[in-house]
This record gives structure tokens, sequence and C-alpha cells, in this order.
């Protein structure tokens, strides 16, 4: 798993760089695919539940799962990252979200507050501790930075699949939910928005967007519960 999360890691800090503005979301699809093939490993999203590229690409309103397409990146777009190795049978997934050029005070506030989340969550992460502890700390987080959780969505348990228990929300209650164990393996994914938390999928059956068109950022780490707190897979993205 810590080389498929080193994979991953790779894939996504070297497509946040090839992001700007006339750049296509097709063209990010087909550089992390080659990117993580080149490593030996298989883009984990691919053929996954019937999907058909290698990344998930959402700008600005769309919260995740957004297709790659002829769509063209365009100067002050949000942009999140969603992508997955598949190494020797085990799993990995990250994601990160980018403001292309200029971030006006809102945006800044949109990524900081979602990053800062992340980070907080991941130090809650300990044996013992409960699922309801990494959610209260996301949530506490994105509180202070007055955002809101997007609670439908989830970040999950990783390893041989894709997606395992536990379920992970970006808010919650403390002590609550499954207790961590050493060598369980994480995808802690906080989602926020500028707006109200309510999503909607799009009829593409993917696309997950805000219902009221405000802007949405996620991050994420596939990390692994060690004695000494979470050991991250997927570091320096």
């Amino acid at each position: 798993m810590a080389k498929s999360g080193a994979i991953s890691c790779f894939a996504l800090s070297q497509l946040k760089r090839q992001i700007k503005p006339g750049i296509t979301t097709k063209q990010l699809d087909q550089v992390a695919r080659r990117l993580i093939e080149s490593r030996g490993a298989t883009a984990a999203f691919l053929g996954h539940e019937g999907y058909g590229f290698a990344i998930c690409v959402s700008i600005n309103d769309e919260v995740v799962h957004g297709l790659p397409s002829a769509r063209k990146i365009n100067e002050g777009d949000v942009v999140g990252i969603d992508l997955g190795a598949k190494y020797q049978g085990y799993y990995s997934d990250t994601a990160a979200t980018v403001c292309v050029g200029h971030k006006n005070e809102e945006v800044s506030r949109l990524l900081e507050g979602t990053h800062e989340a992340l980070e907080a969550a991941l130090r809650a992460v300990r044996p013992g501790a409960k699922v309801g502890d990494i959610e209260e700390a996301t949530g506490q987080v994105l509180k202070k930075y007055k955002l809101s959780p997007v609670l439908s969505l989830c970040g999950h348990g990783i390893g041989k699949g894709l997606h395992e228990e536990p379920s992970i929300k970006s808010d919650g209650k403390a002590g609550s939910g499954e207790t961590l164990r050493e060598g369980m393996a994480l995808a802690i994914e906080p989602m926020a928005t500028l707006g109200r938390s309510e999503v909607y999928q799009r009829k593409d059956g993917w696309t997950v967007l805000t219902k009221d068109g405000s802007l949405s950022a996620h991050f994420e780490h596939t990390i692994v519960v060690t004695s000494s707190g979470a050991r991250l897979l997927t570091a320096k993205c």
C-alpha cells in the first residue's frame, strides 16, 4: 500500500503542475493514466463500477466525480483532482483542489479551510479513537472557516478494495462510530462548500454538484493507523 500511495501521490503532484488555462480535462486524464502505468500500477478508478476514466476532475460547483472531457480549464476555475492507483492488488486514493490563477478571499478561505480540516482529521487518528473523533475534528475546522460540510459523501476504508468500511463523514460526533485499530487503512477526504451542503447528481450518473451553485473543495489522503498516529501513504502531494 505504501508503494501504491507513492504512485498516487506522484501522479497527483505532476497533474497539479499541468493544470493551466486551455488544457482539457481529458488531457489531464490521459497524462494521469500514463504516469500511473509508467510506475507499474493501474488507475484505480478505471473500470470501477463502469467508470471510464483514470481520474475525476471536478470544477467550481462540482464537488466530486467530474468526468474528463473536451472541456477546457479557464483562468479562475477551482479544480479538484481525485485519483487512485492499484499496485500488486492494493489500492490508494488521493485528491487535492487548486485555483487556476489568482484566488480571491472567498476561494482562499474555501481551500485553506478544507485542507486544514484534513490535517485536523489526520491528527485525530490513533488506535482506540473512534471514527466520530475524525469527523468532529473535520467539522470543527470547517465551522471555524464558515464552510458547509458535504455530509452525503464520505471517506472510507481502503486496502484490497477501493471502497471498504468504515465510512467517514466531514462532520460528526466524537466518541461515535467504529473504533480505530492499528493497521487499519483509511481514505480520509473532507468535502466542503462556500454555500449550503446540499448536492445533486448530474444526469451523467457520476458528477455531484452543489444545489446552490456554490464553489466546492475536496482534499484526500490515504493513511494507515499506527501506534504513533496516522502514517500518510500519499504524503507530499
